[in-house]
């Protein structure tokens, strides 16, 4: 008998042990981020040698789970639904409540202090918010190091049409709009922000590249610093190209001709795409689709007619980019700024079509650091 409770006393001690053990690792695990996280972002259909959903079509749509109320304040992404401008030409019946999603730096809750404001646009088919839960930790690092702290608010730029492209369409809906009237003024409004240009930097992944630039070089009022990451940015020459890389991709296909070849009397899509026959009518068509990720040098010039110089423009490109067309298109508008005397922060990598490595800690961190203002 006395082995037998000894026994018994021996397993009930191990399991104590076991149990004890387990809660320790779980409760350091949550302190740090996965260290892999925002180091090998980006998928592309061509299959390219990086795995992700930044670029799926089929990336399901994420939202945030309700214990994340719980988790202290220095590790908050706050959750808003605000009224968004994209109800109105919006062919595809979306509705016009929008959800964004916003980092609070660590000391946010304890001071009074007010902050710069970073602006996110995320990848064709990427879910909105998915960026900045990767990231929370690492920024929550990055300021916990000493770095001048920003709030940081990723903008949604899908719905039912999947990508818009952050432009205003009589299809896909007013986007453009919906950032400048809808998103901003909300945050001004809600949180301790410093509201002036000079305080304010917008940056992006691929189609949310794009659409970070194209917004910055047409709000230069608005934004202070823009950084595109693998943007959607294409030579005048490069439609055929880029049409390959899109082969089979019909969502993306439908949803860029929506925002840039709309037409309303096409009553599947409300779009044209080209079929890059020759005709006058298709080039007519050709002419619209270089309209979004084409016409750089029409772009360039209309901001430097505004006459307001942005403080700093950043690009980030992988040479492997299976969307062949991104690195030749990137290093194009680079050398456009640079015979226009403007001199980008410009950084490529050996890698494919994704974020660059640590890209919260050694680009846009360092990037807002230095080019927005905190008073």
């Amino acid at each position: 008998m006395k082995r037998r409770i000894f026994a018994i006393l021996l397993v009930a001690t191990f399991l104590a042990m076991a149990i004890i053990t387990g809660c320790e690792q779980n409760s350091t695990s949550t302190d740090a981020p996965d260290a892999s996280l925002l180091t090998d972002k980006a998928t592309d259909p061509a299959g390219d040698e990086s795995v992700s959903s930044a670029e799926s079509t089929s990336a399901p749509e994420t939202t945030i789970p309700a214990e994340t109320t719980a988790e202290p304040p220095s590790r908050l992404i706050a959750e808003e639904f605000i009224s968004a401008n994209i109800a109105d030409n919006n062919m595809m019946g979306d509705s016009g409540i929008r959800q964004l999603f916003v980092y609070l730096p660590p000391n946010y809750f304890e001071s009074e202090e007010s902050y710069p404001v970073v602006y996110y646009f995320h990848g064709f088919g990427e879910s909105a918010g998915a960026f900045l839960r990767e990231a929370k930790g690492f920024l929550d690092n990055y300021f916990n190091a000493g770095e001048k702290p920003f709030i940081m608010v990723e903008v949604p730029g899908g719905g039912s049409t999947v990508g818009s492209f952050y432009v205003n369409s009589p299809a896909s809906g007013n986007w453009e709009d919906f950032v400048i009237d809808d998103v901003i003024p909300y945050v001004d409004s809600n949180y301790r922000t410093l509201p002036q240009a000079e305080s304010r930097g917008i940056c992006g992944f691929s189609m949310g590249g794009f659409g970070a630039m194209n917004l910055a070089l047409r709000h230069p009022d608005i934004f202070a610093a823009v950084y595109a990451m693998s943007p959607g940015i294409m030579k005048d020459d490069a439609l055929a190209e880029a049409m390959d890389t899109w082969n089979g991709d019909n969502s993306f296909l439908r949803a860029y001709a929506r925002a840039f070849a709309p037409n309303l009397e096409n009553e599947n899509y409300f779009g044209d795409i080209p079929a890059m026959d020759g005709t006058d009518a298709d080039n007519l068509i050709v002419a619209k689709w270089y309209s979004g990720f084409g016409n750089w040098s029409q772009k360039l010039d209309a901001y430097l007619a505004l006459e307001t110089p942005l403080r700093a423009i950043g690009i980030s490109y992988g040479s492997y980019d299976s969307y062949t067309w991104i690195p030749t298109g990137c290093d194009y508008f680079v050398d456009l700024l640079r015979e226009n005397g403007i001199e980008p922060t410009f950084y490529t990598s050996d890698g494919g079509h994704r974020l660059p490595d640590n890209a919260i800690q050694e680009h846009l961190g360092p990037f807002f650091n230095e080019n927005l203002m905190w008073e």
